[in-house]
């Protein structure tokens, strides 16, 4: 009798490390598909942030601004004659 409880405890250890392990493996994959997953999305960040500081720079761009102001808005360059000087005495 008591080989025979030795056995099915030898044989209940066995299984319960064998579905251990399995869990573990389980959970190795999960991590590996949120760490992937989560590269993925760190890549597109990195990929918006590029095009917005892309975007951005176009906007800075002094003669590109300049052709906007001068085209859709009517701005002219100022002419030396249309420049006034005023001082102030103290």
């Amino acid at each position: 009798m008591t080989r025979k409880k030795y056995f099915s405890l030898l044989f209940f250890i066995s299984v319960s490390f064998m579905f251990f392990k399995i869990y573990q493996h389980n959970l190795l994959i999960k991590l590996n598909y949120e760490k992937q997953r989560l590269e993925i999305k760190k890549e597109q960040l990195k990929q918006k942030k590029n095009s917005l500081l892309v975007e951005f720079f176009k906007l800075k761009d002094f003669k590109r601004i300049k052709n906007i102001a001068q085209q859709d808005f009517g701005f002219q360059d100022l002419k030396l004659s249309q420049i006034k000087t005023f001082t102030c005495d103290v």
